[in-house]
């Protein structure tokens, strides 16, 4: 009889996942946005001649304005090429039908959680480009780009879509108890490079990189306690 009333008024309360990852998701999006007007108004508090001045001092490190650093533009065009729409697109098409062949419920979350990832990233970027209308460095671009320079998508897709890849990556190693430290590494350093890829190759300023990495952040910790919440 106990038994029976626990199970009657255990169901409204039973963990819905789905519920849990949307709400989560949502406020994914607020911090996200958050983030770029809160380090856009700090910006505009300290003055443009000084974020200018920043730029330009962190762009003359990494521009390939050389013929040395020029050796590397093959390499950098495949790292920035990572996380561009089409193969990020094709990333996250590719890791949901992985993972829904897995056929285990927590891995239906890391599905959706990822899928939400890229579409969210993109669309969330896109909507504040519009907004900000900054232009592009006033360097040549050496490869073709179209639209507003902040914050950077590279930058925020990198960080939100693939850092959550890895983020799936590291909670599996935890779970087997096979150390974290390899899908960190990993993951911060395929990070940086597409990050740092931009501003190499004279398309973003390192502000606009920087703010879509907070961004894509913002959205990684929210994400996170969604995943808890819901496996």
């Amino acid at each position: 009889m106990l038994h029976k009333t626990y199970s009657s008024l255990s169901g409204p309360y039973r963990k819905d996942p789905i519920r849990h990852l949307l709400i989560w998701a949502g406020a994914g999006i607020i911090a996200s946005a958050s983030v770029v007007f809160i380090l856009a108004a700090l910006g505009a508090l300290l003055g443009t001649n000084m974020i200018i001045s920043l730029d330009n001092q962190i762009q003359q490190l990494f521009y390939l304005n050389s013929e040395s650093r020029l050796q590397l533009f093959p390499f950098i065009s495949f790292i920035t090429a990572l996380g561009s729409f089409n193969i990020s697109a094709m990333a996250a098409l590719g890791f949901c039908i992985l993972f829904l062949l897995q056929r285990r419920p927590r891995f239906l979350i890391y599905g959706y959680a990822l899928l939400s990832s890229f579409a969210m990233m993109w669309i969330v970027n896109t909507l504040l480009k519009e907004i900000f209308r900054r232009g592009r460095p006033e360097l040549d671009h050496l490869l073709v780009v179209h639209g507003y320079s902040f914050p950077s998508g590279h930058a925020m897709i990198s960080m939100g879509f693939y850092g959550m890849l890895f983020v799936i990556w590291t909670l599996e190693r935890h779970q087997r108890a096979s150390g974290m430290a390899l899908p960190v590494f990993c993951g911060m350093l395929f990070i940086f490079l597409i990050g740092i890829s931009r501003i190499m190759l004279g398309v973003h300023y390192p502000t606009d990189v920087f703010t879509g990495f907070a961004a894509g952040l913002a959205w990684i910790f929210c994400m996170v306690k969604g995943i808890n919440r819901a496996v």
